[in-house]
């Protein structure tokens, strides 16, 4: 049960991360296509409808992925015992601390999709080939 949830739970991070990054990607598909539409076409009901969601907004997403402790079970995701609340807590400000001491994570993207997700849970660097201790994976 323990590892059927950790699957699932990751599996849901993982799809809820994908759909923003495809949502993104639309966003900037669409700000490009407005930039190119004539002024006639630019006035019309359909386009005032969609021009608020064309946009190049950019994003850095850092995925803060709690590692189970060997003493919890099955009843994590429901388990909210002040002690394992400190211990989550504890966690999560551990993990803050070290994905903000990566410079990287404050930088804008600078691909066309203008998003990053950074794991920092992971050993290797996925993007340009480089080592860290961080993954830094552009949108696709």
């Amino acid at each position: 049960m323990t590892r059927q949830k950790e699957i699932q739970f990751s599996s849901r991070t993982r799809a809820s991360t994908n759909r923003f990054r495809e949502t993104q990607k639309l966003h900037h598909a669409l700000a490009t296509l407005f930039d190119a539409l004539p002024e006639a076409l630019k006035n019309t009901p359909e386009a005032k409808l969609l021009r608020p969601v064309a946009d190049r907004k950019v994003y850095n997403i850092v995925l803060l992925i709690y590692h189970t402790q060997s003493y919890e079970g099955d009843s994590k995701d429901y388990e909210f015992s002040r002690l394992s609340m400190e211990d989550h807590w504890q966690a999560g400000y551990k993990a803050a601390g070290n994905a903000l001491a990566h410079g990287e994570v404050l930088k804008r993207p600078t691909n066309p999709e203008g998003i990053c997700v950074f794991d920092f849970s992971r050993e290797e660097r996925q993007e340009d080939g480089k080592k860290s201790n961080a993954t830094r994976e552009a949108a696709e």
